[in-house]
């Protein structure tokens, strides 16, 4: 028997399956939602507010070696340049002046040394001459000498025999007088000689002395001028450096990272500082953490983002880095912690040295099992929606011959209004810090 109120039976089966229907998307979302909530393991960040981009290398200051007037600037800020550029000048005039009287005499030097060494030459051989003269005329000396001495013997021979006839009576005293005479000649003549010899010996012996100061003072400025000579050398490369001093040049290739404003004319002092050379390289970040957000916390490998101060991070993104190093003592309350940069290729951001940034360090990941995580959320959020307040109820008989079920949707009760602020915004997870106990 055909039941009086089919239609309205088929409409209730439908709008079962309709509620069916609408309920699965629900159930699975419910689900996933459950399994990200058990299985899931979320980051725990600490941020450093006080972050800048550096270069690899260290800057290079460039500071005034010498006190100075400034003739030329050959530098601007920004400038590229290579090692050995000459940044700026400084006057070296009178330094060069020396430097030109120091060649000058250091080229003489060879000649003056070796004339000297030629007259050295000529008085050795002359002393030997000397010896060699005084030998022969010695020789010579002693030789008549002795034939004086020879015949003054033979003369008083002569004169003895004399006077023994004149004591015979056989000659006369006039004789014998002559005899005598002849000998006391021959005496003074051998004596004569014999001091002559002595005389000639002292002579040889005082132009000998004479030959000898003369060389030892030709010696001694050849000494002096061989040491002039050896000292040359360096003198002349201490003020060649006093030069180089004076042209302030680049010590690495880089950029110009700092100018101090300079004119032409004004006096640089001894350390002043003129600017910096930024070394061509890599770049780095470095960042300064609070002492209890960092120690025990960011460690060498982990990952960070970093986000440059006046880039928005929508329009240009945000620059991938790892902790490289981390201080273990502070300065000024803070950590200095390094991370290395891995720039991507197609990224817009300008890296250069000097830009502040702010950094973000992944210290740990914590499990989100239930009851472990506990962020304080406000609503509306992304776990808690705007409550909703529409009814519907179904009156099969009213509806029996429309086929459908009519709803009315009364107003919603005054306990159901959001306590989300009027702009609706979602609010994201609050400050409060994770226990580290619950960190793995």
């Amino acid at each position: 028997m055909a039941s009086p109120f089919s239609r309205t039976l088929r409409s209730l089966e439908s709008d079962g399956h309709r509620w069916a229907r609408g309920l699965a998307p629900a159930v699975l979302l419910l689900a996933a939602w459950g399994a990200w909530f058990v299985s899931a393991r979320v980051a725990v960040y600490e941020v450093s507010d006080s972050a800048r981009l550096e270069a690899d290398r260290a800057a290079h200051p460039i500071d005034a070696p010498v006190d100075g007037r400034i003739v030329a600037v050959h530098w601007q800020l920004g400038q590229r340049v290579a090692a050995g550029d000459v940044l700026v000048e400084l006057e070296a005039n009178e330094q060069r002046y020396l430097l030109q009287e120091e060649q000058a005499q250091a080229a003489a030097l060879p000649g003056q040394i070796a004339a000297l060494r030629q007259q050295i030459v000529a008085a050795r051989k002359m002393i030997e001459d000397g010896r060699s003269t005084l030998r022969a005329t010695l020789a010579e000396a002693r030789a008549r000498g002795a034939e004086a001495a020879s015949a003054a013997r033979l003369a008083e021979n002569d004169a003895q025999r004399q006077e023994k006839l004149h004591a015979s009576g056989l000659i006369p005293e006039a004789d014998l007088a002559k005899f005598r005479s002849a000998a006391e000649q021959r005496r003074a003549a051998s004596r004569a000689l014999a001091l002559a010899l002595d005389r000639m010996a002292w002579e040889a012996k005082n132009t000998e002395s004479e030959r000898q100061e003369k060389l030892a003072d030709l010696e001694r400025q050849f000494a002096l001028l061989t040491g002039q000579a050896a000292t040359t050398g360096p003198a002349g490369q201490r003020l060649g450096r006093d030069v180089e001093l004076r042209t302030v040049r680049a010590p690495v290739a880089g950029r110009v990272g700092e100018v101090v404003p300079l004119r032409v004319g004004s006096v640089a002092a001894l350390g002043d500082r003129l600017g910096s050379v930024v070394p061509q390289g890599g770049l780095r970040v470095v960042a300064e953490f609070l002492p209890e957000a960092a120690v025990g916390r960011v460690r060498q490998g982990q990952r960070a983002r970093v986000r440059l101060i006046g880039f928005p991070a929508n329009q240009y993104g945000l620059l991938a880095a790892t902790v490289d190093r981390v201080a273990s003592e502070a300065e000024g309350g803070r950590i200095r912690v390094e991370l290395a940069a891995h720039p991507d290729r197609r990224s817009r951001l300008p890296l250069e040295h000097g830009l502040p940034a702010s950094a973000r360090a992944t210290t740990s990941a914590c499990p989100s099992a239930l009851g472990a995580v506990k962020p304080t959320f406000c609503a509306p959020s992304l776990l808690i929606a705007d409550p909703l307040t529409t009814a519907r109820t179904v009156s099969p008989p009213a509806s029996a011959s429309a086929r459908r079920l009519s709803t009315t949707t009364p107003a919603p009760p005054p306990n159901t209004v959001p306590r989300a602020p009027a702009s609706k915004a979602r609010q994201w997870p609050s400050g409060d810090r994770i226990p580290d106990s619950w960190c793995r």
